[in-house]
């Protein structure tokens, strides 16, 4: 997987089921698959600060239509299928040097 910088305003590979396992990303905001949580934001557990959003880490195995995802795996090695396409979002709380992670399918 490469990582390359995005202009502000852009996304990578918006989120919708045509980009589905090539959504992953550091850095910015997050891509939410869930409409209802854009703009939510995400508190440290121990401070209740607001932690910084690190990154979002897409299910991997899934070829979207019309394109070959190149680190998609063929079943039975599939390994980070997160329940139906899913993705995992990373936080960090500067305050207390704590993770957050937050799973949105």
């Amino acid at each position: 997987m490469r990582f390359e910088p995005v202009p502000p305003g852009q996304q990578a590979n918006p989120p919708n089921d045509d980009n589905a396992g090539l959504r992953s990303k550091l850095g910015g905001t997050p891509d939410w698959i869930q409409p209802s949580s854009k703009g939510t934001t995400i508190v440290c557990d121990h401070c209740k600060d607001e932690a910084t959003f690190v990154a979002q880490i897409d299910s991997i195995e899934h070829q979207p239509v019309g394109y070959e995802n190149p680190n998609a795996k063929r079943a039975p090695e599939r390994d980070y299928m997160f329940a139906d396409v899913g993705m995992i979002y990373i936080f960090w709380c500067f305050r207390c040097c704590a993770p957050k992670c937050v799973y949105e399918c």
